[in-house]
């Protein structure tokens, strides 16, 4: 396996089936709570980020943790979109900084293990949902996909980390917990976000120092000419 250049990627699927649904105002969204929120809108397309259990320090944790509740005591529910601006880019800023630190055991960063990983993210493409990028680092994983039909976003999540965390598990003879139980995502909002986000994806590998793996689908990939 090989990064696909970042800097070659495309805006948008030119494939007329397998396109993103974006985040629709007008369709109801499915909200569950935590201690981080979670949307679901059918097969709207959905950035997910999840990580190892040790990736993050209690002590930072709990300080952005302290840092969050604030913030929500002053800004419930239901969020506009400045709102929902504000918190994704605050708080979802400083988890990724973190992540990209390569703390914990970045189990991730041992060959079979990613591949492991990779390959449990591909299985059901096509079937289950529809992948368009993700990227795994040593200690997190981002996803990028739209589910199909009736598998809905949580429970496509918890069946990649269900076997995966099995899997790994097994092999190096650890009972412990391996994800973190909870993860960061977010419903994409239109084209920009989308573009956003694949190339967030793609760059993460290089931006952290060159460990990992991103995978983008091949029809975002701008096709020049050597």
């Amino acid at each position: 396996m090989c990064e696909q250049n970042p800097d070659s990627i495309s805006t948008t699927p030119t494939s007329g089936s397998g396109r993103p649904r974006f985040m629709s105002t007008e369709s109801p969204i499915a909200k569950r709570s935590a201690n981080l929120p979670h949307w679901e809108q059918g097969e709207t397309c959905v950035f997910v980020t999840f990580r190892l259990a040790d990736s993050i320090p209690e002590s930072k944790l709990g300080q952005w943790q302290e840092e969050r509740d604030d913030w929500l005591s002053r800004h419930p529910q239901p969020w506009n979109e400045e709102e929902k601006n504000e918190y994704f880019t605050e708080f979802g800023n400083a988890l990724e900084k973190w992540l990209d630190d390569g703390l914990g055991s970045c189990a991730l960063g041992y060959p079979d293990n990613r591949e492991l990983v990779c390959n449990a993210l591909r299985h059901f493409d096509g079937e289950r949902y529809t992948l368009f990028a993700f990227a795994v680092m040593p200690n997190h994983v981002h996803v990028l996909f739209s589910p199909i039909g009736d598998f809905g976003a949580s429970g496509i999540l918890h069946s990649w980390k269900s076997f995966t965390a099995h899997k790994v598990r097994r092999a190096v003879g650890d009972s412990g917990s391996f994800w973190q139980k909870e993860s960061w995502d977010r419903l994409i909002r239109d084209d920009r976000h989308f573009a956003k986000v694949v190339r967030y994806i793609a760059r993460n590998p290089r931006n952290a120092g060159g460990t990992g793996y991103a995978y983008v689908r091949e029809d975002l990939l701008l096709h020049t000419a050597p």
